[in-house]
């Protein structure tokens, strides 16, 4: 048993406090660099969110919701027209057609001027903000940009309805990148979250 007395017991002190002191250090050292690890990978899933995933969903959104808005019109659009078609036994006034080839019209230059530049700015913003995606959603910039450009060949006369319709240009072809959209938008919320 060591006591006070012996010659090396204030030297021992010394030493288990030069040990305690540094254990502390190493643990505060440990326990910083794993917060501010912690940190940096929160900021990086923030900045995904707000800048790639959140946007492109919101574009996403409104061209989901502008296009069945546009299915629903249509649908009471040919309701009505067979009502018309019968009411006027199959020869619906001229003012009364006009009327509902408005819709048509509409909805082509919707298709032009504000969905087909919604596709163009979601392309834009996957394109400059794709170092923030996740490896599952960049496999995806074929699909995206064939999409556009075949809507921007269409648009500029430069390919034929028959060519678009035997392609099936659909946007049916983008749903699986929707789904991934959501998919990685949900879990990095998720991540954030805990």
């Amino acid at each position: 048993m060591l006591d006070a007395s012996w010659p090396g017991w204030g030297l021992m002190q010394c030493g288990i406090s030069a040990a305690s002191g540094l254990l502390g250090v190493l643990i505060g050292g440990l326990m910083s660099s794993r917060g501010q690890k912690a940190e940096r990978r929160n900021a990086r899933i923030r900045e995904q969110l707000h800048d790639f995933y959140s946007p492109l969903l919101g574009i996403r959104e409104e061209i989901r919701a502008k296009s069945e808005l546009r299915t629903k019109l249509h649908s009471a659009a040919n309701a009505a027209w067979q009502k018309q078609v019968a009411i006027h036994n199959r020869s619906v006034p001229e003012d009364i057609e006009a009327q509902f080839n408005k819709v048509i019209d509409y909805s082509n230059e919707q298709l032009e001027k504000d969905l087909v530049p919604l596709y163009r700015k979601m392309l834009d913003l996957y394109l400059s903000n794709k170092w923030l995606a996740e490896e599952s959603t960049r496999g995806f910039t074929y699909e995206l940009v064939e999409f556009v450009e075949i809507w921007n060949r269409y648009f500029a006369e430069s390919l034929p309805r028959q060519v678009l319709n035997e392609i099936e240009h659909t946007e049916a072809k983008l749903q699986p990148f929707y789904s991934d959209l959501q998919d990685n938008f949900n879990r990095l919320s998720k991540e954030l979250q805990n």
